[in-house]
């Protein structure tokens, strides 16, 4: 164990015991013990949600919207954002690096480039994380998350064309609280979490969220090396400061910092079956062959300012955010021991952002909100390597973001059981790249002249929602969304950018609360039209190439069923069927393991390589056909989960909680040539706490029970067909605490 193992484990363990009881030394004003329930509640309960950026009811919101909270998700052994899609199908997971990628309902992009952003936008309390690396948030201090389905490019900021996800944090209010958890398990892993807050003063709060895992051994081996592969550590902390000073205002100081480091995102493992350079081949699951690092260290911090004041006819809300992150990533091109080729990627990106909303105080039988907001992020490529024997190709990118907007969004009760919701947003975006491109040892340098790339786009939404009864709706929606055009800064500065990605998306939904508050039953079918859709390529080890599909077409149909039959059991049913395809995409990346070739005439080629005799030799060549016809990346036809959770009360406020979520997904392709693809995969988890009392407890628990391997990463390249594996079974025991 490494000094830093030593000092990450004793600072978590150190922590769980100070933390109550600095907590407990603080002079309080009121305090009132944070335990959960003696008793169990009935019924599947009311959702509050802020989907339309006020507070309402899940069932109110004429929109699709996946809401859980973070005892749910803790319950589900769920710790971060990039675990959610096994609660909800509907929601997709890749990475490229450190990049974290979401997909929704098919909608997303595989590019992960310093500056990129993603097609789905994620928030946390108000401010948008712009920088995917940000988007592997951990979980702690959470209230709850929601996944909102389909275009939010009204009230909503940047670039949820797809969807979006939305983090509320905990805030401290006027009791003393103190939580927390803290386990071991397989692997050699320690992990522990602590919520701690408490009031300071009449006005004044403070909470404090410290979350941190070791993994002392990996899923896997380096053969070349001896040592054990796919294992890291992180720690993070999150603060928030509320400061009430009258009734009608409230101002939210809020602070994060984080520290990752691992070689889960860049150990790449050759697909299982492939080959790779030289004849480098799949060594089994985890496992690695090569001398060279292959790891990503990542560091990370933010601040915002909330700000909001109750006027008699609005409430104004300021949201003032700045972020910035810095990442080395390192990995291994060619996957020999034989050094062949490298890749080294370090890079810094800061965002600052300003919001501006004001909402009416009323909302019947009109409501209103209207806003201004502003963006800027600074991207820096500081020298992406890709190292060979004879040389080292350098290339250094700067990307500066400047996005401008206006919105407002208006609800309007035709009647007492009719009501239409109107909203449109006009965005001007800016981005501006400089770079250049270097050839080692030597002095080749060549600088290409700056780029610009200006766009305005107008988005806007409909939606009419129809009243039945007091617990049944239906609704139907059109929204249009638009992801930003943008440059690809792993590739030459010479290189043009992609053009915007647009979307029009039809929507009908209907929503009920049945039997006396026992069943939920959300159900959607919606149609989207996408045009200039952008993905990724591949032309060398490492880089990413930008391209616009023509068109793309998608349709589905969700439904979300909860029930709560008994006093203490809930069953959660959720399940998307999903046909998204390539409507039209004519000079489509198309890669083939060598030996191959590509004819001579490839535009609009329908069998875009010629596939040599025999073995295959190692590595891949790229050619351009035609993908019209093909599924898009990470969109499953069929995707379900399903959840129980039971609370077996043993008398005198002792009870045994019982947790299992199982996930399905029908096959994934990874590239829009769909070669490289995920079969169907079923994967289970649970968990069994004890409480002798609601102060503590003890919790039994797995991940992916049956041990199933399965790719939610996979690139092919001219090197190697490459993927990411999803964790093996993993399993533990947690000590819980609730003050």
């Amino acid at each position: 164990m490494t000094k830093l193992d030593f000092r990450l484990r004793s600072s978590i363990w150190a922590l769980s015991v100070s933390i109550p009881a600095l907590i407990g030394s603080v002079p309080v004003l009121a305090q009132t013990p944070n335990v959960p329930s003696a008793t169990p509640m009935e019924g599947v309960g009311e959702i509050i949600v802020t989907a339309q950026r006020r507070e309402e009811r899940l069932q109110d919101v004429p929109i699709s919207v996946t809401a859980i909270g973070g005892k749910a998700l803790a319950a589900m052994g769920i710790v971060g954002t990039t675990e959610i899609t096994r609660a909800i199908p509907s929601v997709q997971l890749t990475q490229s690096g450190p990049s974290a990628i979401f997909f929704v309902r098919g909608v997303g992009n595989t590019s992960g480039s310093v500056g990129e952003e993603g097609a789905n936008a994620l928030y946390v309390d108000g401010v948008y994380l712009g920088d995917l690396t940000s988007a592997a948030t951990k979980f702690n201090n959470i209230e709850r998350v929601e996944v909102l389905k389909g275009p939010q490019g009204t009230l909503f900021g940047r670039n949820s064309s797809g969807g979006l996800i939305n983090i509320i944090t905990r805030e401290p209010g006027d009791v003393v609280v103190a939580s927390g958890k803290l386990g071991y398990g397989n692997y050699d892993t320690v992990q522990g979490q602590i919520y701690g807050a408490t009031p300071l003063t009449d006005t004044v709060s403070i909470d404090l969220a410290l979350t941190g895992k070791d993994q002392g051994n990996g899923f896997g081996r380096n053969f070349a090396t001896g040592k054990t592969v796919q294992k890291g550590w992180y720690w993070g902390a999150r603060s928030k400061v509320a400061f009430r000073p009258g009734e009608r205002t409230k101002i939210v100081l809020s602070g994060d910092y984080y520290k990752d480091e691992n070689d889960y995102q860049n150990g790449f493992n050759l697909f299982k079956g492939t080959t790779g350079f030289r004849g480098a081949t799949y060594l089994g699951d985890y496992n690695l062959n090569t001398t060279d690092l292959a790891y990503a260290r990542i560091e990370g911090w933010g601040t915002s300012l909330n700000v909001s004041h109750e006027f008699d006819f609005a409430t104004l809300t300021s949201i003032t955010g700045r972020r910035s992150i810095k990442v080395r990533s390192e990995f291994d091109a060619d996957y020999t021991p034989t050094f062949l080729a490298h890749a080294i990627a370090p890079s810094r990106v800061k965002t600052f952002q300003q919001e501006l909303r004001l909402a009416s105080a009323s909302t019947t039988p009109l409501s209103w909100q209207a806003g201004l907001f502003y963006y800027n992020a600074v991207a820096n490529l500081d020298g992406f390597d890709v190292v060979t024997p004879a040389r080292t190709t350098r290339i250094i990118n700067r990307m500066e973001t400047n996005s401008y907007a206006a919105f407002g969004e208006l609800s309007y009760d035709i009647s007492a059981t009719t009501h239409l919701t109107v909203g449109g947003r006009y965005t001007r975006d800016k981005r501006d790249l400089m770079g250049s491109i270097a050839v080692l040892p030597g002095t080749t340098v060549t600088r290409p002249a700056p780029q610009s790339l200006s766009t305005g786009k107008v988005t806007y939404r409909v939606a009419l929602r129809q009243d039945l009864s007091d617990d049944i709706n239906v609704y139907a929606s059109y929204n249009r969304g638009f992801k930003s055009g943008i440059f690809a800064t792993t590739a030459s500065p010479a290189e043009p950018p992609v053009k915007p990605q647009t979307i029009d998306a039809f929507e009908i939904g209907f929503k009920s609360q049945l039997f006396d508050n026992i069943v939920r039953l959300n159900v959607a079918g919606f149609k989207y039209k996408i045009e200039d859709y952008q993905v990724r390529g591949s032309p060398g080890p490492g880089q990413t190439l930008l391209l616009n599909a023509a068109s793309v077409k998608v349709d589905g149909i969700e439904g979300e069923l909860t029930i709560a039959p008994a006093k203490g059991l809930q069953v959660n049913l959720n399940a998307t069927y999903l046909d998204s395809r390539f409507k039209s995409f004519p000079n489509a990346l198309f890669n083939f393991q060598l030996p191959a070739s590509c004819p001579a005439a490839l535009a609009g080629s329908s069998s875009p390589a010629v596939i040599g005799a025999g073995p295959r030799t190692g590595g891949g060549i790229n050619c351009v056909g035609d993908a019209s016809g093909n599924r898009t990346p990470l969109s499953p036809k069929f995707a379900s989960s399903v959840s129980l959770n039971y609370r077996l009360e043993l008398g005198s406020q002792s009870w045994l909680a019982f947790n299992g979520l199982w996930n399905y997904s029908s096959k994934i392709f990874f590239e829009a040539d769909n070669r490289l693809q995920q079969p169907a995969r079923s994967v289970f988890s649970a968990a069994v706490e004890y409480r002798p009392n609601p102060a503590w407890g003890v919790e039994l628990w797995v991940n992916n029970l049956t041990d199933k391997r399965y790719y939610y990463t996979g690139a092919a390249g001219t090197t190697a067909d490459q993927g990411i594996l999803a964790a093996p079974r993993t399993y533990g025991v947690n000590l819980v605490f609730d003050l």
